[in-house]
């Protein structure tokens, strides 16, 4: 559970980073510098996100949609 978990946040930061290119960067260095100091629903919303947010989550299974479709037009 733990490994998909954070499998599915980091798809949904990274998607977050896509969007909205080098503005992101600060905002996710700060993420990682609370480290383990607050709840995983506290460090998110640094960044602007709610962990109980279903789009939120559903930007990282988009992501992975849209890796399997390019590992599916490269064969």
């Amino acid at each position: 559970y733990a490994y998909s978990f954070g499998n599915l946040l980091v798809l949904a930061l990274y998607r977050m980073y896509k969007e909205q290119g080098p503005a992101f960067v600060p905002k996710y260095l700060d993420l990682l510098a609370t480290g383990g100091s607050q709840s995983p629903q506290q460090i998110l919303a640094t960044v602007g996100v709610d962990m109980t947010s279903e789009a939120f989550w559903q930007s990282g299974f988009d992501t992975i949609r849209e890796m399997v479709e390019q590992l599916e037009e490269t064969m």
